[in-house]
């Protein structure tokens, strides 16, 4: 399990404290990052990439066991990204645990965001480590996942809008 990258693993390798055990949010500027990461996940991930040029360029939703790559700046990493993490525990009994299946191949694009799509899943992820930040009681997953869900839709709106 040592190859397998957590989220508690990836917290500690981009310095981040790990807030909830199943759930991380990813903020990796230039040089944040020291070493490449290449590893399968056990979680889900969308991750938003600018490519060192435009904000939002593309974005990808990673699914537990798929590769999770990040280049470190010695090789290319010169693009910001940004995202969350989520592990598959966090979606139980959950209505998004029926329908995540769906959600890969329909976000995964590619192409600039416009200014106000861009707003919006900024405002998604602070939304999400807001709730991160606040004490993990009974209505923390519910409420995590509901915006988890919300980013995700807007994400297909996104991705359908002739940018796949």
């Amino acid at each position: 399990m040592d190859n397998v990258i957590t989220i508690d693993r990836f917290n500690k390798l981009t310095g981040r404290e790990t807030l909830h055990p199943l759930v991380g949010i990813v903020d990796l500027s230039p040089g944040r990052l020291h070493e490449d990461l290449c590893q399968p996940c056990n979680f889900y991930a969308l991750i938003c990439n600018s490519g060192g040029v435009e904000p939002f360029t593309s974005f990808c939703l990673l699914c537990p066991g798929e590769m999770f790559r990040v280049p470190s700046m010695a090789h290319g990493g010169d693009g910001c990204y940004s995202g969350v993490l989520f592990h598959p525990d966090l979606l139980c009994d959950t209505p998004l645990e029926r329908h995540i299946g769906d959600y890969p191949a329909r976000c995964r694009c590619h192409g600039g965001l416009t200014e106000r799509e861009r707003r919006i899943i900024s405002t998604s992820l602070r939304e999400i480590d807001r709730e991160l930040h606040h004490a993990i009681d009974r209505y923390s997953s519910t409420i995590i996942v509901s915006h988890i869900e919300l980013l995700l839709n807007y994400c297909t709106r996104f991705c359908s809008e002739g940018r796949g």
